[in-house]
């Protein structure tokens, strides 16, 4: 099921994401929709996710960099997207990093993919995360650069997050406050994926198992089912943006 103001998904989307397995979670559903209906897609992840292991984790930065880059690319063999930029960034290292030259490569690529949606996060960053937080901005500053089409952010819905609050309490999922809320009045499109559609968004985590595998083991395979089965978006030119 799909809730949304479009009758076709994007002829040409551009994913602009701080981390590896954040595209996934939060937008594999949209890409796929996109693929299918002849549209393409583009993957850009600012960070190479580095930073996201334990630290008992043996192996360097090098080693964590090339795996999380390796992971990215089989996560999106997976859904059929073929189209994977690396900005290289340091991990948790994003407010350290000259926006302008960021911005260049991001209007860059908007020039070359000529996306008619832009996806990334909100202001909340979904989870807090700095890095979320700054892509999501720098994002918003590169599609007005940019000048054309939509500015989509992922968001949560209340319904969703009253559902799976006392999960997310336990697991500690938030890294700061609970993200807000998006109104009904700000949704671009709300994705119920179908059987087939969630097959293809876990074979696709599944890619990313330095990161999802404790997720999915903690919650419970039906669990993390259900828990990226919905996909949420916001536009942004409905919260100020031009």
């Amino acid at each position: 099921m799909t809730r949304h103001h479009h009758s076709d998904p994007p002829r040409s989307l551009l994913g602009l994401w701080a981390h590896p397995d954040d595209e996934s979670y939060l937008s594999a559903g949209l890409m796929q929709r996109t693929l299918r209906a002849g549209g393409r897609v583009t993957v850009v992840a600012l960070t190479d996710g580095e930073a996201g292991f334990g630290e008992d984790d043996p192996r360097g930065v090098a080693e964590r960099r090339a795996l999380r880059r390796a992971e990215l690319g089989a996560a999106m063999a997976a859904i059929g997207v073929t189209d994977i930029r690396f900005l290289g960034h340091p991990d948790g290292g994003l407010a350290d990093v000259p926006a302008v030259g960021v911005l260049d490569r991001l209007v860059g690529i908007a020039h070359e993919v000529r996306p008619d949606v832009v996806v990334t996060f909100g202001p909340d960053g979904i989870t807090g995360h700095d890095d979320h937080v700054i892509a999501g901005r720098l994002a918003a500053e590169a599609w007005r650069a940019w000048g054309s089409g939509e500015l989509w952010q992922a968001a949560k819905t209340d319904a969703w997050l009253d559902e799976w609050r006392t999960l997310h309490d336990e697991l500690g999922i938030w890294m700061t406050e609970e993200p807000t809320g998006v109104p009904e009045d700000e949704i671009a499109a709300v994705l119920d994926l179908t059987a087939d559609e969630l097959d293809r968004k876990r074979a696709a985590l599944a890619g990313h198992a330095s990161q999802s595998d404790v997720v999915a083991a903690a919650m419970g395979e039906p669990v993390y089912r259900r828990w990226i089965r919905q996909e949420t978006f916001r536009r942004a030119a409905l919260v100020g943006a031009p």
